[in-house]
């Protein structure tokens, strides 16, 4: 069995709105694993995303032609060797209706691909430590725990 046609494509500016509305749903997801006590404002999100361009892609995850989640990544000179790039995906969701049919692994192989292409030296994926789904999914895809950052409250 082959799962749908997948692609990775850049939001136009003319879809941030679609992007921003999906984007309520990704977070409403994510709010069991989130473990600060600050309430997600979309508003906030949009204007924070949107002011800090810089090295930052909106992607659409397609398929079978249609919207079927999107990826954040960003990437960045990496410290020291400032001659290597690395890619950090920030945000990727894929909507529930489109799981488990093969869409997210094939959009990350995708994103790849493509960053084999421009000679990206690593691709990293932020996860919440609780989101033992998402830690199964990258784990599948064959990323590893690099780094662990830890936080508390004053």
């Amino acid at each position: 069995m082959t799962g749908p046609q997948t692609a990775i494509v850049a939001i136009a500016e003319s879809e941030y709105d679609d992007f921003f509305a999906m984007a309520g749903p990704y977070h409403d997801e994510l709010e069991p694993y989130v473990t600060d006590d600050v309430p997600w404002d979309p508003d906030r999100w949009r204007s924070a995303v949107l002011s800090d361009m810089e090295g930052r892609e909106l992607l659409w995850i397609v398929a079978d032609g249609t919207h079927a989640g999107f990826a954040v990544v960003r990437t960045n000179a990496d410290w020291p060797n400032d001659e290597r790039a690395i890619a950090s995906i920030t945000e990727f969701y894929v909507l529930p209706e489109q799981r488990r049919r093969g869409v997210g692994r094939a959009a990350i192989e995708a994103l790849l691909a493509e960053h084999r292409r421009r000679g990206t030296a690593l691709v990293e994926a932020a996860i919440l430590a609780l989101n033992e789904p998402a830690r199964e999914f990258w784990a599948g895809l064959g990323f590893e725990v690099e780094f662990l950052q830890t936080s508390r409250k004053p």
